[in-house]
């Protein structure tokens, strides 16, 4: 259609009497369109017309009806095409609102061997204790439970002192001991390896590793005492950190951390002997705590 350009910019010019272009319609189906736009524009409506340049802001232009009617007669009043507006609306993306997961201990694992002696005879009798109370004569560890403890003593090296003295308890040999021992400035002690067995709860010895934490009752009880490591920020955060390393290493699921007092009470408790344990550290809501704060770690 090569006449278009020459009404491209159309409302910039003068408007033109309709009645000496009737010869327009005659001509061509194009003389009717070209009649229509410079109609539309002498009655100050504005025409669509193509356009080679590339936008890419959306608008919402006026669009001009098309004509399906023939040339119009000069001689019948006009009334200006009907303009009809879009109504799309642009959409407009909403920003995503998201919840920042809750983080509740970047504490790194701070891990200092402070290993006691374990000889052969303390194993020796280690696994002679396994076979009167499990069945099963071996000192050797395969971790899948987790028990937590507090130490009943103001420093982590008291603790240690004990663990590393092989005196009987109960009567019996070996003498108790715990894999970990965690002090309240957050650092954490290993004291035996993971693959051994130590008597550290009842029962539970021959599945679980044994996590000492260094706090006294004060004669408070129990729960005040978890509260007290719960409320320490350096301490309880180490305990979360090696509690989450320990599940990644060798499995060990949430449910499968305990508190020594409620040790009777799991599924997997067995003592051929009938021995029960009568500790009360780490009560059970205390414990549901350190699990809940587990699964808020990233």
């Amino acid at each position: 259609m090569p006449n278009f350009h020459h009404f491209a910019s159309f409302r910039s010019l003068p408007c033109v009497p309709v009645g000496q272009h009737r010869w327009y319609a005659a001509r061509s189906l194009a003389g009717a369109a070209a009649l229509c736009l410079m109609v539309a524009g002498c009655a100050g409506t504005a025409a669509s017309l193509p356009s080679t340049t590339t936008t890419s802001v959306p608008t919402t232009t006026a669009t001009v009806v098309p004509s399906t009617t023939s040339a119009p007669d000069p001689s019948t009043p006009r009334t200006p095409a009907a303009s009809v507006r879009s109504t799309t609306k642009s959409h407009v993306p909403k920003p995503s609102t998201t919840t920042a997961p809750r983080t509740l201990s970047t504490v790194s694992l701070r891990l200092v061997p402070e290993f006691i002696s374990f000889p052969q005879q303390r194993k020796d009798e280690m696994a002679a204790y396994a076979l009167r109370h499990y069945g099963v004569s071996t000192w050797r560890l395969n971790p899948s439970m987790i028990v937590l403890h507090f130490t009943e003593t103001d420093t982590a090296s008291s603790a240690r002192n004990t663990f590393a003295n092989d005196s009987p308890n109960l009567g019996e040999l070996p003498g108790t001991c715990a894999h970990f021992i965690v002090p309240q400035n957050g650092d954490v002690w290993q004291i035996v390896p993971t693959s051994v067995m130590c008597r550290h709860t009842i029962g539970l010895n021959d599945k679980a590793i044994g996590i000492e934490i260094v706090q006294r009752s004060q004669g408070n009880g129990s729960h005040w005492a978890d509260q007290q490591i719960l409320d320490r920020p350096a301490q309880i955060g180490a305990v979360l950190a090696l509690v989450r390393s320990l599940q990644r290493t060798f499995g060990i699921s949430s449910s499968n951390i305990v508190g020594h007092a409620t040790a009777n009470q799991a599924p997997q408790f067995r003592d051929l002997e009938g021995w029960r344990n009568d500790h009360t550290d780490w009560q059970a809501q205390d414990v549901l705590e350190v699990r809940r704060r587990l699964a808020a770690m990233h």
